[in-house]
Parts: structure tokens; sequence; C-alpha cells
């Protein structure tokens, strides 16, 4: 077999990957097989028609589709689902052998490698997430909610579409406010500040800060290239001196099948406001700081999106404006912790300390990227408090074990890394909080830690699942049922 090409071809990648949306809205369906034929044939309408946008669709062709009635749209498979589909065997064995998370399906993984237990537990997801039934993650994007119910009757009106289940429970975010320079998701942090940026889809001069990270390689990201350790998992090659003839290229399967494609986790996380903001308010008052002060420590970022400093008590002010010009984004990603080695700014404990350790030198680790397209649900609590909110969180990766699993269950759920660092408690926002005596360190120069206790589950998980996200010309294998069978 020749090695794969260098680089993704742009017109074989399902767009969201690789990009998000600038829209106001977006829908996900989360449906259930019932006959192989008819489902196929729904997706051959999805093919046929174009509605599956591709990565060469640049930000003009997008809004012109969108302004046309044709949202961009995105679908994923679990396990199941493909197995419903009557994916041939050699197909889904070689998932079985490269991917077993995503192979055993997120309900399974649940209390061992997302650290989901109690109210959180897999049991207690809604009903759309449960294993048995969650084939399809169907995702498109809009401005209005008219938008996305027009759009959702011209996906029902392809034929096989009735044969689906699951129409009747759309999820649906929405921003919480107009103004994209200033998005926030509930607790009220800003949003949308950085992604990893993948080398053959975005510049080098996409990435100009100092300390920002660089371009990633595309097997971070995408099936059949080398990762950032000059790995390819993907490739399929058959090994030596025993070949498999299960991976035989020529014999069974066209490797390519894999190339191009994507894991992800679709995971829906309730937010408990309430509790989050006497939470906060309670612990400034016993440590004499502002409220303020005490969600950029537990964040590591204040509500404006720039990191915590060393020994800064509050928000810097704004850069002044540049001729009259907004200031720049760059700067909030532009950063590490090389010159905040003992905490005093971004805590070790802090959300985005543990998600991304950049520069920490005493983390032996490999950079474990993930992409992030996100969106809050529900009303803002100023406007709503009795609602239910959250985030709908679609999180995009090469492996699922070795990047979103890991962060989660290692660097979410275990304990803070860091020297001189004694705090316990699991990440101060997403943790699934369950020993109120585990503490949170705040190191203070020329004075003892602060700390922090008490703390509970302020999130619940409701569902998360794991999906496939095929190239472009893998869809059309799937749809297509002598690709199926051969």
């Amino acid at each position: 077999m020749s090695a794969p090409p260098e680089f993704p071809e742009k017109a074989d990648v399902q767009r969201l990957v690789a990009y998000g949306y600038d829209f106001e809205r977006s829908r996900h369906f989360i449906l259930e097989v019932k006959t192989p034929q008819k489902a196929r044939a729904f997706l051959a309408g999805l093919v046929e028609l174009g509605l599956i946008t591709d990565a060469s669709a640049d930000n003009e062709d997008v809004i012109a589709r969108k302004n046309r009635g044709c949202c961009p749209t995105h679908i994923g498979f679990t396990f199941r689902g493909l197995q419903e589909l009557r994916l041939s065997p050699a197909l889904l064995l070689a998932f079985r052998e490269k991917a077993q998370a995503y192979t055993e399906g997120a309900a399974l993984r649940a209390a061992r490698r997302l650290a989901d237990s109690g109210a959180s537990a897999a049991p207690w997801w809604d009903a759309s997430f449960q294993h048995g039934r969650a084939h399809l993650l169907l995702s498109f994007y809009a401005d209005t909610e008219n938008e996305l119910d027009r759009f959702a009757e011209v996906l029902r009106q392809i034929p096989g579409a009735d044969d689906l289940d699951g129409w009747d429970a759309a999820l649906d975010g929405c921003h919480l406010s107009p103004d994209k320079a200033q998005r926030r998701v509930h607790f009220g942090f800003r949003d949308g500040i950085s992604n990893p940026r993948i080398a053959g889809f975005h510049s080098p001069e996409a990435v100009p800060e100092s300390k920002a990270p660089g371009l990633h390689a595309p097997g971070e990201f995408l099936l059949g290239y080398e990762n950032d350790e000059g790995f390819n998992p993907w490739l399929l090659l058959n090994p030596e001196p025993r070949p498999n003839p299960w991976l035989l290229p020529t014999a069974h399967f066209d490797p390519g099948f894999f190339r191009n494609g994507s894991f992800a986790a679709f995971r829906k996380i309730e937010q408990h406001e309430a509790e989050f903001n006497a939470f906060v308010s309670a612990h400034a008052t016993q440590l004499g700081v502002s409220e303020a002060y005490v969600r950029a420590k537990l964040a590591g970022r204040w509500d404006d999106g720039s990191v915590v400093r060393p020994d800064e008590e509050s928000a810097p002010l704004p850069a002044p404006a540049n001729d009259g010009d907004p200031p720049p984004e760059a700067p909030l990603n532009d950063f590490d912790f090389s010159d905040d080695a003992k905490g005093r700014g971004c805590p070790f404990g802090a959300h985005i300390r543990r998600m991304n350790p950049r520069g920490d030198l005493i983390v032996p680790f490999r950079r474990r990227p993930l992409i992030r397209r996100g969106m809050p649900y529900g009303r803002r609590y100023q406007d709503a408090p009795a609602d239910k909110r959250g985030l709908l969180g679609l999180f995009f990766c090469a492996s699922l074990e070795d990047q979103f699993e890991h962060l989660l269950a290692q660097w979410g759920y275990a304990n803070p890394m860091g020297p001189d660092n004694w705090g316990d408690a699991k990440d101060p926002l997403i943790g699934n909080h369950q020993d109120a005596r585990a503490v949170f360190d705040i190191p203070v120069a020329g004075e003892q830690t602060r700390q922090i206790d008490g703390f509970k589950p302020f999130v619940t998980t409701r569902g998360t699942l794991y999906a496939f996200y095929p190239g472009l010309s893998a869809l059309r294998d799937i749809a297509r049922m002598d690709a199926l069978r051969r």
C-alpha cells in the first residue's frame, strides 16, 4: 500500500472537524436505525443532495448555502450504528483493533474512563443517549430557530428519514448573547477563545503568538496521518512476519476507508449555576477577596478570558484599541505557564491548567489536544433561574482513549500536577466532586497557601456518545449496499 499524503484533501473531510461555525444556533438529532436499507437510502440522499459540508467550503460559501436554506450539516456514527447498517466485518474488526473506546461506547466506559458516577452515571442519562439506540448523530447550524426548523423539514423529506427514530427529541444549542466578540457560557466565562490549529488547514500565520501552541499534525485529529509524535496508528500495514489476513488491503478492504475520518465525543452537561454562584460567594467572603478572584482561580482565566497572572488580585484592564479597532483576540491565547511555575497566578488545580498544562516542565506528557465545538443550551440564569441549562459539547480527536478520556479521567479527576501542591480536589468546574473535605490550593506569594473546600458537583452528565465522522468518500461507501458487502 502506498504511503498516505502528508496533508488531507479538504474536500474529503467533514468541515466541522477542521473549522467551527460562527452561527448563533445548532441542532442535533440522535437517531436510531430501524431498517438498514432505508437508513442507507437516507445517507445516500444526504450525499447526493450535497448536504454534508466539506472542509473546502470557506465562510462565504457556508453563509451563501445557509441563506439558500441549506444549513451546514454533519453526521457521525456510533459503532453500534455501523453494526446496524451492516458495515463489513473486516472494517468492524479494524475498529475493534484500533479504537477500543469507540467500539465499546461511552455508556459502557462512563464510570471507568469518564468519572461519571452518582447522578452522572450512564443508567441515568437521557433516553436518546442509551447504548442500544444511539446510532447516528446528525448536526446542523444556523442563526435562527426558524432556519433550523425549515431545514429539519428538508431532512425529514429525504427518502428513508421516516424510518429513523429520534426526530422528536432535538437537542438545541444557542449562544447566550448576540455579541460574537463577547460570547459567554453558563457560569459566565468567555467562550471560544482558542482551539488547536491543524497543518494543512491553517497557515502558520494563524498562530503568530510567541507562546501559543503551533500547528498540530493532522494525525492528532484525522485518521491515516502522522500525529505530533510522528506515529500513524491507522496506516494499517500488515505486520511482519505474520500478516493479519483481516487487514490485508487487497483482499478485504481499502484502508482508505478510515482516512480523513475523525472520532468525536458528544456530551450533554447540565450546569447548576445557582449552586456554583453560592459556592463562589461563600468562599469570597471566607477569604476576604472578590467573587471575580475566586472564579478566576477556579477557572484559570478571568471572566473576560485573560489568564490569571502571578499575584494578580483583580482582572487587568483591557489594552486600548488601536485606531478604533477592537483589541485582538490572539493575546488571550498567547501564554504558557513557564513564568508561573509556582501556580501563583493560575493554580495547578484550575480548569484550564488541568485541560492544557502548556509549558509546565514538571509534566512528563505528550500534548493531548482536543477540538471543541460546543454551544450552550438553555436560557441565561438571570432570565430564567428555574430552567435547565448547560453545554452541548462536541470534542474531536484521533484517539478517544489517549485524548478525550485521558483529559477527563486523568488530568481532570486525579490530583493536580505541580510542585508544592497539596490540593486534592477534582477539576473545580467539571469534576464529579464526592469528598467535601477535598481542598483546592491557591498559592500566594508571601503568605500561607489559601485553600477552598466544600466542593459539590456543579455539573451533571446527561449523556455522552462516541461517534466516527467519516470522510466524504467513506460516507458514500457506507450509503452503498454493495460497498458494505464486499
